[in-house]
C-alpha cells in the first residue's frame, strides 16, 4: 500500500514542465523570432533604397546647378545640349565600385521662335538588386540676352 500512496504523492506533485511544454516554448519563441528578422531585414532594405535615392537627387541637383551655372552667359545658353553619361559613386555598405547613375539630359526650347528659354531635364537612372529607379528633376533656363 505505501507504494501506491507514494505514487499519487508524485503524480499530483506538478512542479515543473513536461517536454511538449518546451518544444511548444521553443516553437514559439523561434516564430517570433523569424517575424523579428524579416522586419528588420525589410527595414534595412528600404533604408538602403532611400539612401540611393538621396544620392539620385544629389547628383540631380548638383547637375542642374551646372547647368544654371553654364547659361549664365550667351555662349553657355547655346552649348547646352543633350548628353547622357555615367557616373559611380561610392555608396556605403556596398562594395566596391559602388553604384553606377547614368545621367541624361536634355534641353528644348521653350519659346522656339525667340530662343529666349530652355526646358533642362535631368533624368538619373540606376540598377539596385535588378530593379531599375529614376529621378528626374527638370528647371527652366532662360536666355541672358
Amino acid at each position: 500500500m505505501e507504494v501506491h500512496v507514494m505514487q499519487r504523492t508524485v503524480l499530483l506533485d506538478n512542479k515543473g514542465l513536461t517536454l511538449v511544454e518546451v518544444m511548444i516554448s521553443l516553437l514559439v519563441f523561434l516564430l517570433v523570432s523569424l517575424a523579428m528578422m524579416q522586419t528588420a531585414l525589410v527595414s534595412i532594405e528600404a533604408n538602403a533604397t532611400n539612401y540611393l535615392r538621396d544620392e539620385a537627387t544629389s547628383v540631380a541637383d548638383m547637375l542642374m546647378t551646372e547647368a544654371k551655372n553654364d547659361s549664365a552667359t550667351s555662349t553657355g545658353f547655346d552649348a547646352l545640349t543633350n548628353t547622357v553619361k555615367s557616373v559611380t559613386r561610392p555608396v556605403r555598405n556596398i562594395p566596391d565600385p559602388g553604384v553606377t547613375f547614368t545621367i541624361t539630359r536634355t534641353e528644348n526650347y521653350v519659346n522656339p521662335p525667340a530662343n529666349a528659354a530652355k526646358q533642362v531635364s535631368i533624368a538619373v537612372a540606376w540598377q539596385w538588386k535588378g530593379e531599375a529607379h529614376t529621378h528626374t528633376v527638370t528647371g527652366v533656363v532662360r536666355n541672358p540676352l
